[in-house]
């Protein structure tokens, strides 16, 4: 996978739960649609949340910060990073802070500026988790369904137009800090640079003498 694919992914994602107060844990992000997407490692920890798309050919990793709405990409191999503008989180899985999941309209219509969309289903059980269901609409009018977990505040279950993804194998527990953290010794890269970085070809190693 590209890292150009990662950063797209990266932006496609990363709004797929926003917490409040909720605990720590970690899952896989698995999307039903569209198909064929690579899974996501996801970690969270109070409003800060890593993703990492699995089987990239140049790994790297995207960190959310909730609280200032900014997120940042993370690119080992060239020990850089790129940190986009705050307030710039869009995706087509809704972005609400959970404070109580038995009710997010509130938060939900708030968010999308679609007052009066968001109703409250009810009870419902994912993965054997319990949650609350809730059908709303999104900023671009398209039309969903989202599963509130009760334990973790947290959207556990989408399925929307052109979206169905899901955590799976969540495993709760303290994360390492450093999981969130960009190394002090990488560098900073503007927009430009990162793409310009993304297309670069790896070197071919030399081939050995006969």
């Amino acid at each position: 996978m590209s890292r150009k694919l990662a950063f797209r992914l990266a932006g496609s994602l990363l709004l797929f739960a926003v917490p409040a107060l909720s605990q720590e844990f970690s899952a896989d992000l698995v999307r039903q649609k569209p198909q064929n997407t690579a899974g996501t490692k996801v970690s969270v920890s109070g409003d800060k949340i890593r993703l990492e798309v699995a089987g990239q050919k140049n790994p790297s990793f995207a960190l959310i910060n909730l609280a200032q709405r900014s997120s940042t990409m993370v690119l080992p191999d060239a020990k850089s990073y790129v940190v986009s503008p705050p307030g710039r989180l869009s995706s087509s899985i809704p972005l609400f802070h959970i404070g109580d999941p038995e009710n997010a309209c509130g938060a939900w219509e708030k968010s999308m500026g679609n007052p009066g969309t968001c109703k409250k289903v009810g009870d419902d059980t994912v993965n054997g988790r319990e949650a609350v269901k809730y059908t709303g609409a999104m900023e671009n009018g398209d039309t969903g369904t989202a599963w509130i977990d009760r334990k973790l505040n947290f959207v556990i279950k989408w399925e929307g137009q052109k979206t169905v993804a899901e955590l799976q194998n969540i495993q709760e527990g303290p994360q390492a800090a450093s999981l969130f953290e960009v190394p002090s010794d990488y560098e900073k890269l503007d927009t430009a640079a990162a793409h310009k970085s993304a297309q670069k070809k790896p070197a071919r190693p030399p081939m050995p003498h006969k």
